[in-house]
C-alpha cells in the first residue's frame, strides 16, 4: 500500500528534513511540498491526498485552524516543536501529533496508525468494523455506539460504561476482560486493571494519567507501553 503524502510547513529547511525523512519508508510517496496553506488547499481540489504533515506554528495560520477550514481532509499528522497543541489535535481527530526533531521510530509509528486508518476506509461493506456494542442493563439489550462511549470502569461482576452527555453509566453485569474482547481495538486501549478509554476522547495524557475531558484516570504500570503507543 502506497500513502500519498504532502507537506506543510513554512520553513524550507524542515520541508527538506521531513521529506528526506518520509522517502526512507518504501511505503510513502510525496506527492508535493508546500510553504502556504492556500497553495494545499488548491492541491487538495486536484489530487487525492491520503494524508496531510502539517506544521503548526505557521505565519499565517496555525496548521489546526487549517485543518479545521477543510471540508473533507485527509488523514493529519501534526508536526511542530511546541507540544501545547497535544490537546487541540487530538480533538481534530489527528492521526498522530509529532514533535520536532521527530525521531525515526515515531515517524514509523505514525505511518503505522496512518496504514490502519486506510485500511478501515478500503473495508467492503461486509467487512465493516461494528461501531457498537449490546449490553444488559435495566432488564434490556441496550445498544451502545463507540463514539458515544467515554471510558469503562471494572467493578468485579460488573462495568459502569461513561457515556458522552450522560449524568449517570449505564451498568451492565460483566468482567472489564470480557468487554474488552467486544471492542474495537483501533478506537479503545486499556489503561488500568479497572479502566478501559476510548482514545478519540483523550484530551491529554503521560505515563502515570490520562485525562479525559473533565475526567482524569491513572495508568497502571503494566499498561504504560499502550499509553507509549498513543504517542
Amino acid at each position: 500500500m502506497k500513502i500519498r503524502c504532502i507537506l506543510l510547513d513554512d520553513e524550507p529547511f524542515a520541508l527538506n528534513i521531513l521529506e528526506d525523512d518520509l522517502l526512507q519508508f518504501p511505503e510513502v510517496e510525496v506527492l508535493g511540498k508546500f510553504h502556504d496553506p492556500s497553495d494545499v488547499l488548491d492541491f487538495l481540489q486536484v489530487q487525492e491526498v491520503d494524508v496531510l504533515f502539517s506544521d503548526i506554528q505557521m505565519p499565517e495560520v496555525l496548521g489546526t485552524q487549517f485543518v479545521k477550514t477543510l471540508e473533507n481532509p485527509p488523514l493529519v499528522v501534526f508536526t511542530t516543536a511546541y507540544n501545547q497543541y497535544a490537546v487541540e489535535g487530538f480533538e481534530l481527530n489527528a492521526v498522530d501529533y509529532l514533535v520536532k526533531p521527530i525521531r525515526k521510530e515515531r515517524i514509523s509509528a505514525a505511518l503505522k496508525k496512518i496504514e490502519d486508518r486506510l485500511k478501515l476506509r478500503t473495508l467492503p461493506p461486509q467487512e465493516e468494523v461494528q461501531q457498537y456494542i449490546i449490553v444488559n442493563a435495566e432488564y434490556k439489550k441496550v445498544k451502545i455506539f463507540y463514539d458515544e462511549i467515554i471510558y469503562i470502569e471494572g467493578l468485579k461482576d460488573y462495568v459502569k460504561i461513561y457515556i458522552h452527555e450522560k449524568t449517570y453509566p449505564i451498568l451492565t453485569r460483566s468482567n472489564l476482560r470480557g468487554i474488552e474482547s467486544r471492542l474495537s481495538e483501533q478506537i479503545f486501549v486499556r489503561i488500568h486493571n479497572s479502566y478501559i478509554v476510548n482514545k478519540q476522547k483523550i484530551t491529554g495524557f503521560h505515563h502515570s494519567k490520562v485525562l479525559l475531558s473533565k475526567v482524569e484516570l491513572p495508568v497502571g504500570k503494566k499498561y504504560i507501553d499502550n499509553i507509549k503507543a498513543l504517542e
